[in-house]
């Protein structure tokens, strides 16, 4: 009897393991620049979330508001089967010039079904012509420790300074109202960076590897020494815990 029960043990972890579902934000910053497509430098672009197996999951954004063009975003037309799904993504007409641009993802499909902890893929394509234009595809894992580790799987010489941070919410702060109660400025930050909010208790600082830098119980924070680059902040509270991306200049 000893090994079914191990088995069926065994089997009850994976199941639990697998299924997760860590809520959160991801946020992707990139900058684009022109290839001398035809129209350049206006162009089109979309940036979408798949899982690790290329499944659809959600569009982020959608530089294209004109049917008509959307087809040369030739892999995220496939992604979405020709749907074209911005459903939650930030919308608008075709880009005039080039530039840094960012957005987020909150870990929801189209149907704002809360996603499983695993590996996903973020997806970003432009074109200037009426053809296919520049791709780049970064992986990183969802889960329950913030990072911003990231690993290039496609890259293009014209789809630059990607940088993502994935957050991780905790339960017991899911229905505070982030913007309003808990902020860091000024974001980006040189120097100085304040945190402010209600009961406040620490706060700590984490490097682009996931690794606990500073930690401290003052409302502000030396960032003068740190390197540039994405940190991640957390914020801890008589409430819970609230976590922010500051930026380095």
């Amino acid at each position: 009897m000893k090994k079914p029960i191990i088995i069926l043990t065994l089997l009850l972890f994976l199941s639990i393991h697998t299924f997760s579902q860590t809520s959160g934000k991801l946020t992707v910053n990139f900058t684009t620049s022109t290839y001398s497509g035809s129209y350049s430098p206006k162009h089109i672009l979309a940036v979408w979330i798949t899982r690790s197996d290329g499944t659809f999951v959600k569009t982020l954004m959608a530089y294209t508001q004109t049917t008509k063009y959307r087809q040369y975003l030739n892999k995220w037309k496939t992604a979405t089967s020709s749907s074209y799904s911005t459903v939650d993504a930030i919308t608008g007409a075709t880009l005039v010039s080039h530039n840094s641009l960012s957005c987020s993802w909150n870990c929801t499909d189209v149907s704002q079904v809360l996603q499983a902890d695993g590996d996903y893929d973020v997806n970003i394509e432009f074109t200037e012509s009426n053809a296919s234009g520049k791709y780049a595809k970064i992986t990183f894992s969802k889960g329950i420790t913030p990072s911003s580790s990231y690993t290039n799987v496609t890259t293009s010489t014209n789809i630059t300074g990607i940088t993502i941070a994935w957050a991780p919410t905790n339960s017991a702060v899911d229905n505070i109202d982030y913007d309003l109660m808990y902020k860091i400025y000024p974001n980006p930050v040189s120097s100085l960076l304040f945190v402010s909010g209600s009961n406040i208790e620490r706060v700590s600082v984490y490097d682009m590897q996931g690794k606990n830098i500073l930690n401290t119980t003052e409302n502000q924070i030396n960032f003068s020494n740190f390197a540039s680059g994405t940190y991640l902040i957390r914020i801890f509270s008589d409430k819970g815990i609230v976590l922010r991306t500051a930026i380095k200049k």
